[in-house]
């Protein structure tokens, strides 16, 4: 099996002076300043709301385009009690949204229906029988998240049954927009929302907040508890996380805020689910949500029905949330051994087609491939090989499947100008998916690599490990753990700092974990003080008892059995020169 593709470590320079202003101005450490710079954040005022985000600091949310016509309709269903319907996606997003909404109104004493659409027989998004279906049921105002913004001829469906459509979605606004009777999108055109990064689950998160203003005005709650949407960001957090949007800005605050309420939250599902993630309430973190809770929510739709995830969290039970967060458990057991079987098969497809890196791009194709695991798969290729690539399972004469890539080709824009090739398409820059007849898989797999080839050069197609600074392993201590920490919650667009420890002597290392790809490392601090590490993933970089190594490394708190000690995460292990 051919390596890994290799990294190249690049040390952050950042402006002395801008640091020095930081200094000053903030009251920061040197480090903390240069971890702000690093990350585009030099201006005072801009990275002390980075480093202290609050709720109250907030945009107004009517600045979000269609806001206002969007809460006039609720309201006027709320008032005539119409049958309201929440319509979701499969994914941990959509799931978190729709919890949202169906959480807010049962809050408000309105029972609404939800549809969540199955994976594998209806697709993503909109359908047109399911929106017939849901008319003749009687809903008269269909809210649709984390989907909507494509589905032109569904909407046109629900109009002329009489329906009305709010959309709330976060994906990319085609040539066309859906004549729904509000889109609530941060990216569509004229919308002056300050920050187009939210996720479905954020945009939902918003129009709560405008939606309850109104109803506070009209005096809606002279009779009635007022729901604390406080309480609602244990959702919008897993949600944020999951997607992977940048968690910085608006992103960044609600995460904070809400991973705070995940540690403490009355929701039976969230924490029936950190029970069985074994995530006890101090270990909640991005990276906890990223790696472990979000996951399991995936599952049910990976493997079985995402109706699962939302069921999970909205009960108001706890038994009924301790049996549900065992079964999306047993889903995720699944998900993770059909995954890697996958993931297996595909490694050894793309390497007897000859070099890797001789290609701009990866795109296979087999029936038999479970769509559900699809996406994480070729995140995982991409991780491996560093190529856009595209996995398709066949059926009933159909390809269907996910693309995932890398910076420098944006997935949406590519298949825009590939369209001819496809059925349907749709998603972000880094991630799509999409369907394409059987019979035209070759010649888009042609058309994708010489787009590929096009648009990515050669420093694209070299992973880089960016270093924040050169700081020895002899540093370690509670003090640069908590300047760190000042950075949290980590993710995409606020990596966690990563250091650089030069020719360090490794005491002990041993291969770790079931399939021994981990590495458990022990190393010099100094004044006779033993570091120990875990190095995720290295096993090819193994380094042997007297190595000096240099480390790209984080510090992290590990409590075992209540007992908390600092380590190092290892990132990468290259020799020392």
């Amino acid at each position: 099996m051919s390596a890994a593709v290799p990294v190249t470590w690049e040390m952050r320079t950042p402006d002395p002076s801008e640091v020095r202003r930081l200094m000053t101005e903030l009251g920061v450490t040197e480090l903390v300043a240069a971890l702000l710079v690093n990350r585009d954040l030099s201006e005072p005022s801009v990275a002390k709301a980075f480093l202290e985000p609050r709720l109250a600091a907030l945009p107004d949310p009517f600045a979000m385009k269609g806001m206002t016509t969007a809460v006039a309709r609720i309201q006027a269903a709320l008032d005539a009690r119409e049958q309201i319907c929440v319509w979701g996606d499969y994914d941990v997003d959509g799931v978190t949204s729709a919890s949202q909404l169906i959480t807010f109104f049962r809050a408000l004493g309105v029972q609404v229906r939800h549809v969540v659409p199955d994976r594998f027989s209806e697709g993503y998004g909109l359908n047109a029988a399911g929106v017939e279906a849901v008319v003749r049921g009687g809903a008269t105002l269909i809210i649709t998240v984390d989907c909507g913004i494509s589905n032109v001829a569904e909407v046109d469906v629900a109009n002329a049954h009489g329906a009305d459509v709010i959309i709330v979605d976060h994906h990319q606004v085609p040539p066309v927009l859906p004549r729904a009777f509000a889109i609530l999108n941060p990216v569509q055109p004229g919308c002056d929302y300050p920050d187009k990064r939210l996720a479905a689950c954020g945009v939902t998160w918003v129009l709560l907040i405008a939606l309850r203003a109104r109803l506070r005005e009209s005096g809606w709650f002279r009779a009635r508890p007022e729901p604390d949407l406080r309480d609602y960001l244990d959702l919008t957090a897993i949600g944020t996380v999951a997607d992977m949007v940048p968690l910085i800005g608006v992103n960044r605050i609600i995460t904070s805020v809400g991973l705070e309420r995940v540690a403490t939250s009355q929701r039976p599902g969230v924490r029936a689910l950190c029970q069985v993630a074994a995530i006890k309430p101090e270990r909640v973190s991005a990276g906890a949500v990223g790696f472990h809770l979000g996951p399991r929510i995936n599952a049910a739709g990976r493997m079985a029905h995402a109706s699962a995830g939302v069921a999970l969290m909205t009960t108001e039970s706890v038994a009924e949330a301790a049996q549900m967060a065992a079964g999306v458990d047993a889903y995720n057991l699944e998900r993770r051994q059909v995954q890697e079987s996958i993931f297996e098969e595909a490694v050894q497809l793309v390497e007897d087609a000859g070099d890797p890196a001789a290609r701009r791009s990866i795109v296979l194709a087999r029936p038999g491939w479970h769509s559900g695991v699809l996406g994480i798969v070729a995140s995982k290729l991409v991780e491996r090989f560093h190529r856009p690539t595209v996995l398709l399972t066949v059926e009933d004469g159909f390809a269907k499947g996910s693309a995932r890539s890398i910076s420098g080709f944006k997935l949406v824009v590519h298949l825009e100008k590939l369209a001819s090739h496809l059925v349907k398409y749709g998603g972000h820059d880094h991630a799509a998916g999409m369907t394409l007849e059987a019979g035209r898989v070759d010649a888009f797999a042609t058309a994708f690599e010489e787009a590929a080839r096009a648009s990515l050069e050669e420093r694209h197609l070299t992973r880089r490990l960016r270093v924040d600074a050169e700081v020895p392993l002899e540093w370690l201590c509670d003090a640069l753990y908590e300047d760190t920490r000042r950075l949290a919650p980590y993710g995409q667009g606020n990596p966690e700092p990563t250091f650089l420890a030069r020719g360090v002597y490794v005491f002990e290392a041993r291969l770790v974990g079931q399939d021994k790809r981990h590495v458990k490392l022990r190393f010099d601090g100094g004044q006779g003080r033993a570091v120990d590490a875990i190095a995720f993933g290295q096993a090819a970089s193994c380094p042997a008892p007297g190595d000096r190594v240099d480390l790209a490394w984080i510090p992290e708190l590990n409590v075992f059995r209540g007992e908390a000690r600092l380590e190092a995460r290892v990132k990468a292990i290259r020799p020392s020169d």
